[in-house]
C-alpha cells in the first residue's frame, strides 16, 4: 500500500503545473556578506541589464567586451583589484546564472547564461543570479 501511495505522489508530481511568479526573481551574492533575493516587477522579454538597473544595481562591463561581460556590480570588486580592461580572471569573477520558468517543477534548475548578459532576456517566473566567484568556486543559489 505504501508503495502505491509513493507511485501516486510521483506521478501526481509530474502533472503538477508550476505557475510563474508575476515578476522576475533576482539573486545577488557578493561572496562577502551580502546576499540579496528579490522579485522585480518587469514585462516579459526584459533585458537583464535593464532589470538590474531597475533594481538599483550598477553594472560595469569591460573595456574589451563592453556590457557583455560583468566586471563590477555596485563597485565590487574595486578598481585596485580589477581594472576591467579584459575578461576577469577565472578565480574571481561575476557568474551570470539563469533559471528559466518551467511548467514542470522537476526541470527548474540553475544554469550558466549562454550569452553575454547584454543578450539575456527574461520573462515572468524566470530567475537571474549574479554570484561573485572566489577561487573558482561558484556558490549556486538554492
Amino acid at each position: 500500500m505504501k508503495f502505491l501511495a509513493g507511485i501516486a505522489l510521483i506521478v501526481g508530481g509530474l502533472f503538477y503545473v508550476n505557475k510563474p511568479d508575476n515578476c522576475i526573481n533576482l539573486y545577488v551574492d557578493d561572496n562577502v556578506n551580502q546576499v540579496s533575493s528579490s522579485c522585480i516587477s518587469a514585462a516579459d522579454n526584459t533585458n537583464a541589464l535593464v532589470l538590474l538597473k531597475n533594481a538599483d544595481y550598477k553594472i560595469e562591463g569591460t573595456e574589451k567586451y563592453g556590457n557583455a561581460v560583468v566586471c563590477r556590480v555596485n563597485g565590487r570588486p574595486d578598481a585596485s583589484m580589477e581594472l576591467c580592461k579584459d575578461m576577469p580572471p577565472a578565480e574571481a569573477y561575476w557568474a551570470i546564472l539563469i533559471k528559466r520558468h518551467s511548467v514542470l517543477p522537476l526541470f527548474n534548475e540553475w544554469g550558466w547564461a549562454q550569452t553575454g548578459i547584454n543578450e539575456v532576456y527574461l520573462s515572468k517566473g524566470d530567475s537571474l543570479g549574479l554570484v561573485f566567484v572566489v577561487n573558482g568556486n561558484v556558490k549556486w543559489p538554492s
